[in-house]
């Protein structure tokens, strides 16, 4: 009697379809459906079983066979890190992470002194008509023409007549934010 695992419902050909690879068990004529490793690493490939001899593999099969007592250790220490190699934060091959140059658009990781720095020289990079500008728009100094447009695009809309119902109380708003644009637009481009 076969108790492996089938589907719900099985049409006849699939019971009756033939046996594509028997058990490796000798004089047994069940499919040999279920896997079991020859080896602990795998390299040497597989058994295919039958579930009854399955099972009785794998009750007669130690994994730690041949493995002194040391190493049986080791292996169960490292198990909940999945054996992977591992090191103190410190250590050589830590630092070596150093190296790598991260990306780190918003400063996270920067020091107060960098970003006092990066302060300075942004101030530095744009003339006083620029950060006027950028202060009309109402986004930090930057040099990506895509994001001051989209503002520009944004605060036109909001602010125009037409979208205000004729109100011409905002044109004056609208005169600064589109002069704005235009100086940070030309110097820019």
């Amino acid at each position: 009697m076969h108790y492996g695992r089938r589907k719900r419902f099985e049409t006849s050909e699939e019971r009756n379809r033939p046996i594509e690879r028997f058990c490796d068990r000798a004089e047994c004529t069940e499919e040999g459906a279920y896997r079991a490793p020859k080896s602990r690493d795998g390299a040497d490939g597989y058994h295919l079983f039958c579930l009854e001899h399955v099972r009785e593999y794998n009750k007669s099969w130690n994994y730690f066979a041949g493995m002194s007592d040391v190493d049986v250790q080791d292996f169960q220490r490292s198990a909940p890190w999945a054996h992977r190699p591992t090191w103190r934060i410190g250590d050589n091959k830590a630092s070596r992470f150093e190296d790598m140059r991260m990306s780190d658009p918003f400063g996270f990781a920067d020091s107060e002194e960098a970003v006092i720095e990066r302060a300075r020289r942004t101030e530095r990079r744009f003339t006083a008509d620029q950060r006027r500008a950028f202060d009309v728009l109402q986004i930090e100094p930057t040099d990506d023409l895509r994001e001051i447009k989209l503002r520009y695009k944004q605060l036109a809309k909001r602010f125009h007549p037409d979208a205000n119902g004729g109100d011409r109380g905002f044109e004056d708003r609208l005169k600064r934010i589109n002069e704005a644009y235009g100086v940070l637009s030309a110097s820019l481009s």
